[in-house]
């Protein structure tokens, strides 16, 4: 009856340990990996700049070190340092179809639109966003939309 107890809280601390992990591992002998920021990569915004002033139609560019963007894979087992982009402008104010395009019909066929606008490039296009100050978010993150922990922001002002 030990033994069995000792298993099973050997397997739900196992289980535990999975649960919480954001990644996975090529490593067949290895069960859990988890992911950290410094694992799964960086992400710094190339435009726009923090503070710039920018027109109505916005192309925000990002640089990824450590982090590869592979677009076969989203919805699929998770691979640590691999996975796709999320960007939020204004808290998903602006990630709808109207405002990010293509970015935004996938936001809407995953039902995320008004959170996030999912991408597998380093660039998205908002259009017809108003005059004023936003902030656009992007977070790296794994293949089954899971954060890696990963993120970076910047502040623009339209007008």
């Amino acid at each position: 009856m030990t033994h069995t107890r000792s298993l099973i809280a050997l397997a739900a601390g196992a289980a535990a340990l999975a649960l919480s992990a954001c990644g996975g591992s090529d490593d067949a002998t290895s069960s859990t990996a988890a992911t950290t920021a410094d694992q799964a990569g960086s992400v710094s915004f190339v435009s726009p700049a923090d503070g710039a002033m920018a027109g109505h139609t916005i192309t925000a560019k990002v640089t990824l070190e450590g982090f590869q963007i592979d677009a076969d894979q989203v919805g699929k087992t998770n691979e640590a340092g691999r996975g796709h982009l999320h960007f939020s402008l204004d808290g998903g104010k602006y990630d709808y179809p109207k405002y990010s395009g293509a970015n935004g019909d996938l936001a809407k066929q995953l039902g995320v639109e008004g959170m996030y606008s999912p991408a597998v490039k380093p660039t998205i296009t908002y259009s017809g966003i108003p005059s004023g100050e936003h902030t656009l978010e992007v977070d790296l993150v794994n293949n089954d939309h899971s954060e890696t922990g990963a993120s970076a922001s910047t502040t623009f002002t339209v007008g």
